[in-house]
């Protein structure tokens, strides 16, 4: 393949399009990949792209892997804007939903998966690379809006700007979503985007609600310490920071405990991982997060995770980016 695809290069051509750009990401994959076996992480994706091609989108005018998931293109006209767009936004999310099981009924896939996707879509004028009457790639600006769309999809959901057309939907598909901004790297930096977040799965991350390159996202070095020690910090505990927060919003404690088996043991290498909104704390001239645990540690243990079990702990938090305060002759 990769042969013709460079013998093909000779004879490529650019030819502009209209298309629906519509890119996928498997929220945790790269954990996965970090502690399963290759062959299971290479049976996974296969089943996975078989499903969403096949199942969700069999008309697909052109797709290609993207690491751990996909870009799916979908060419339109005027007659056919509303149909590829509603289908396109309606098909995400379902997709979104039906993830957690996707690959239940695949006896390869006996092992525990990422059970969580982001979908971005975004459409406009794109230029295909194309030779000898295929297709050998694509490039263009709704396809990086799309990426970046799809970045914004956390933990899972699916994202689209107001470009894409919203009017263009029913309202039962328009009364899944909810209206947000955000800033997108290299393009909207300094004005945001008005996007559209699917409902109860979606929250923009911190770091795209303010103007770009100017602060940057600071993770506290892990902390690892047993359920028990967690128990008995009490329901609301200060993590002590290292950093001057930018701002008191958006401080996030990222938590991970182990994953506990039907057989009520720990699994070997999954964890579970939850996140805590912490609240800004200033005291006897130290910065801290103030986090209530309490929700959190009876979640915890109802999963049935034991005393001496150990879970990690980490704190993030926006900064100052000490290049943008050095540039702008403000100390860090």
């Amino acid at each position: 393949m990769h042969r013709e695809f460079r013998k093909l290069l000779h004879l490529a051509e650019g030819q502009s399009q209209w298309v629906v750009a519509t890119f996928l990401d498997v929220r945790g994959f790269s954990s996965f990949a970090g502690i399963a076996e290759s062959t299971d992480t290479a049976e996974f994706l296969k089943s996975v792209y078989l499903r969403i091609l096949d199942d969700y989108f069999p008309n697909a005018d052109f797709f290609k892997p993207t690491g751990d998931g996909l870009m799916i293109l979908e060419g339109y006209t005027r007659e056919t804007l509303e149909e590829r767009v509603k289908a396109g936004v309606e098909t995400s999310v379902r997709l979104v939903k039906e993830f957690p099981s996707l690959c239940d009924d695949d006896p390869m896939v006996n092992f525990d998966v990422p059970a969580e996707l982001g979908v971005g879509l975004a459409r406009g004028s794109a230029t295909s690379l194309t030779a000898d009457g295929k297709v050998l790639d694509f490039s263009g600006r709704p396809l990086n809006l799309a990426a970046r769309l799809m970045d914004l999809a956390r933990p899972s959901g699916v994202v689209f700007d107001e470009s894409l057309g919203l009017e263009l939907l029913p309202d039962e598909v328009r009364e899944q979503f909810t209206r947000d901004t955000a800033y997108v790297k290299g393009l909207a930096e300094d004005v945001p985007l008005t996007v559209f977040c699917m409902s109860g799965y979606t929250r923009i991350p911190e770091y795209n609600k303010s103007p770009m390159n100017r602060f940057i996202r600071f993770t506290e070095p892990e902390e690892t310490i047993t359920f028990k020690d967690l128990q008995e910090r009490g329901p609301t505990y200060r993590h002590p920071l290292k950093r001057k927060p930018a701002k008191q919003d958006g401080i996030e404690v990222h938590v991970k405990y182990p994953l506990v088996r039907a057989n009520k043991t720990k699994h070997p290498k999954l964890d579970r991982a939850a996140t805590v909104t912490a609240t800004y704390l200033h005291a006897a001239g130290r910065d801290y997060a103030l986090v209530d645990y309490s929700s959190l540690i009876t979640r915890i243990d109802a999963s049935g995770v034991k005393g001496p079990w150990r879970v990690r702990i980490a704190v993030e938090y926006s900064i100052v980016d000490p290049d943008v305060s050095a540039a702008d002759g403000v100390p860090a």
